[in-house]
């Protein structure tokens, strides 16, 4: 596959469909849908928005809390990155 120019690859994601639960910096949480999984990130299907930059936790059946990132927003769903540093 080309990779477009400022195109920045990732781990190929498995298509999934696991209930989590979103724990956000001013303290709200929320119950979201993961669409897509890898061991580096991500897809959140949620009510509410994200924005680009925000950090959280997000605790998965099996897995627990893991700290993340949001990558990419769009209405309703968003792009996580895993993070292996501490404090989210």
């Amino acid at each position: 596959m080309d990779r477009m120019q400022g195109w920045i690859g990732r781990k190929d994601r498995h298509p999934v469909e696991i209930q989590a639960v979103v724990h956000r910096g001013d303290g709200s949480s929320e119950s979201v849908k993961l669409s897509n999984f890898s061991e580096e990130g991500c897809r959140i299907e949620a009510g509410s928005d994200f924005r680009i930059g925000e950090r959280f936790e997000i605790a998965i059946p099996r897995l627990g809390q893991l700290k993340a990132q949001v990558r990419w927003a769009l209405p309703g769903s968003a792009g996580a990155k895993f993070l292996a540093e501490s404090g989210a």
